[in-house]
């Protein structure tokens, strides 16, 4: 008898061990569902906020800059500095968008762009899920509640429609979120903390802020510790966070300081804030036409908000979520909060924009709170009587309110019987089976409900668009123009060439768009294009109604100043009529002029020739090319006079002349020149900014103390 208890024992724990790996295998494949929102995006197709919209992030700015930046590795073997895809010259590894420092976002680099993109970003909405689920279950909720809120994390229609936007390294970020509410409970020291943060910020600074806040005061809030352990926690965590990701945040520093970034108005800094009636986005999955707004947490999710508000206990639990739900939604609101306009001038708030960005604390709450609840209602069925009411009281609510507008909707019927639907059947649920939460057919359903709610409202709120969404004749103009082998450069007033068809036909733009923009060359840019500035605008020229085709028709470019950015051709979807613009034939239907007036990229001029801008006594003829990076333009010129060479003047770049290093000057007000005596001479341009440099070592230093602490730990 005492041989069969021992086997029967073994069998019971070799059947709860085969249990226990069912269940991992099945948290994994239901952790691995966000990746059904990316999956359109992998498979090559390319996400747009709607139907009718013509441009998206992705295609704007995040394509473009991985194209480049593949390139430049491949071909010049080094990570470039410089970039001469848009404004003629910008500093590529100060720009946050441009992804230099964020190494996993390199990943999408080996598979073809830009769905390389989109897989990228659906590892890192899977890394932030399980990121999610195992926070959750470090604050005691159990599997099924902490998978439920992994779930609403993950499938999170609010990331869905960035997505669209083609905000990559928002979402980026954002999945680096739960990471850091998780590390920071278990670190005892703050490295491990301030490793996750800097990884945070590298992926998007402006994130980085939001979840800053959001983190430290739950950290303050749940962390029992004196004072002094904790000033020295933060202090470690933010030291060590400072150090790796330094070579961003100096060169960022440095370039926001020289930017028209630092020009934003109040009005800019609170653009796109949400509108007071667009809070019905709660219920009905939308976004007013704005990605920014929509903040569609899910039926069910609604439901079990407004259950634990009833319940003493449960809502003392979530006190903490459900005050940062109440603070996110007034920070989005923006511009309509009392004395906004002044908070939008503190330093560090003022360079961010957008306050509605706020929305993705409200949907990472309700992912919290969804956990939490679903975790509780398992727990305590005995108040099943009280649950059953709530649930009653919602069922009425939602089928009231949701037939009054149903009826007097005049559109988006779908999107209002999809909201109020799902919170009805949410409703349902809960009234007549909240005695059997924790049967396997009520979690199988619980499930069901959040993926097809979750899952549907997020391709809701974005489109996709095949591959190749260039117009036949921005292609045809982009192959015509590849065909001129000489180094110049392109301007539209109508944003005719697009940035990712300039990158894939390597064509150099004087116009495009990025939020961040050298202030001289903006200013330069207003006398060129003959478009004066209409406040601060995230492109050269602006369009102040958003319709390029159209808004800059009639204004009149220079073509003398252009000619000294090295534009050769302009092109544009309307007519310009201007001297030194000639129309050249073509079968496509836009305009191409070429323009008569000019100037190679360098060029030797007399030294008593001032400073103005005037064409006079330029000679080329003197001048050979020798070798032409990213990071480095290498010549052999005939001297004397002055060398001006057509590109951005920006701290950072140095000449050496015959090996001597010489100052540069600004020619043009934007150009960079140096003097020559006579002779011919071998010339370098060489990109080292000290403010990299300096933070390379910084963050040397910072990854030297971590991997010391993490070896330590290890012995």
């Amino acid at each position: 008898m005492k041989y069969f208890q021992v086997d029967r024992n073994k069998s019971k724990i070799a059947g709860e061990g085969n249990q226990y790996l069912s269940e991992s295998r099945y948290f994994l494949i239901i952790l691995l569902l966000p990746v059904l929102i990316y999956l359109p995006g992998i498979m090559g197709w390319v996400p747009f906020p709607s139907e009718t919209a013509k441009y998206t992030d992705l295609l704007l700015t995040h394509y473009p800059n991985a194209v480049f930046l593949r390139n430049s590795i491949i071909q010049n073997h080094a990570i470039p500095l410089w970039s001469n895809l848009i404004y003629s010259g910008i500093p590529f590894a100060a720009n946050p968008l441009s992804g230099v420092w964020y190494f996993p976002g390199w990943l999408a680099l080996l598979f073809p762009l830009p769905a390389g993109i989109s897989l990228v970003i659906a590892g890192h909405s899977v890394f932030g899920t399980i990121g999610f689920y195992k926070f959750l279950r470090g604050e005691d909720i159990g599997k099924f509640g902490a998978l439920c809120g992994g779930l609403v994390f993950g499938l999170m229609p609010k990331t869905a429609a960035h997505f669209g936007a083609g905000h990559v390294t928002l979402l980026y970020a954002f999945a680096w979120t739960p990471w850091l509410f998780l590390v920071s409970k278990r670190d005892k020291e703050g490295w491990k903390t301030g490793l996750i943060f800097a990884c945070l910020f590298l992926a998007d600074p402006r994130w980085s802020v939001f979840a800053g806040i959001l983190w430290f005061t739950f950290d303050i809030a749940h962390r029992h510790k004196d004072i002094k352990n904790a000033v020295l926690f933060y202090a470690k965590t933010g030291l060590l966070s400072f150090l790796l990701a330094s070579p961003l945040i100096l060169s960022l520093l440095e370039y926001t300081s020289l930017s028209t970034r630092s020009l934003m108005t109040s009005k800019d800094i609170l653009i796109s804030s949400l509108p007071p009636e667009n809070l019905i986005g709660l219920i009905i999955p939308g976004s007013g036409s704005n990605p920014e707004w929509y903040m569609y947490p899910g039926g069910l999710m609604l439901v079990l908000f407004v259950t634990q508000f009833f319940i003493t206990n449960l809502r003392k639990k979530n006190i903490y979520w459900l005050t940062w739900i109440i603070l996110s939604l007034l920070i989005s609101l923006g511009s309509l909060i009392p004395g906004a306009q002044v908070i939008a001038e503190i330093p560090l708030i003022s360079l961010l924009r957008v306050p509605s960005r706020a929305l993705f604390i409200t949907g990472l709450a309700f992912a919290v709170i969804t956990g939490i609840t679903i975790d509780w209602l398992q727990t305590y069925s005995h108040e099943k009587k009280l649950i059953r009411k709530i649930a009653f009281g919602i069922l009425v609510f939602s089928t009231l309110l949701g037939a009054a507008i149903v009826l007097n909707a005049n559109s988006e019927l779908f999107k209002l019987l999809w909201g109020f639907g799902f919170l009805g059947i949410s409703g349902i649920l809960l009234l007549f089976l909240s005695n059997k939460l924790t049967s396997n057919f009520c979690k199988w359903l619980i499930i069901v409900i959040i993926i097809l709610d979750l899952l549907g409202a997020g391709y809701l709120s974005f489109s996709y668009k095949m591959d190749n969404i260039s117009t036949i004749a921005e292609t045809e103009i982009a192959e015509y123009l590849e065909k001129d082998q000489e180094s110049y450069r392109i301007y539209s007033p109508s944003y005719s060439i697009s940035q990712n068809l300039a990158a894939e036909h390597s064509l150099e733009l004087a116009d495009g768009v990025d939020p961040l923009q050298i202030k001289a060359y903006s200013e330069f840019m207003v006398s060129a294009t003959g478009i004066p500035e209409s406040g601060y605008s995230v492109t050269i020229p602006p369009f102040v109604s958003g319709n390029p085709s159209v808004d800059n028709q009639g204004n009149k470019p220079d073509a003398k100043l252009l000619g000294l950015l090295n534009v050769k051709y302009v092109v544009s979807e309307f007519k310009i009529i201007t001297e030194g613009l000639v129309l050249q034939e073509t079968e496509s239907e836009l305009e191409v002029y070429l323009n008569e007036l000019y100037l190679p990229r360098a060029w030797i001029e007399e030294l008593e020739i001032a400073d103005s801008k005037s064409g006079n006594n330029k000679r080329e003829n003197n001048i050979r090319w020798i070798e032409k990076e990213p990071n480095l333009i290498h010549l052999e010129v005939d001297g004397p006079g002055r060398l001006v060479l057509s590109e951005i003047y920006y701290p950072g770049w140095v000449a050496y002349v015959d090996g001597i290093r010489q100052d540069i000057e600004p020619a043009y007000d934007v150009l960079r020149s140096i003097s020559l005596v006579d002779g011919t001479h071998d010339i370098y341009f060489k990109f080292k900014p000290i403010s990299i440099y300096a933070g390379l070592i910084l963050a040397a230093i910072g990854w030297i103390f971590t991997l010391w602490n993490f070896s330590n730990e290890t012995n």
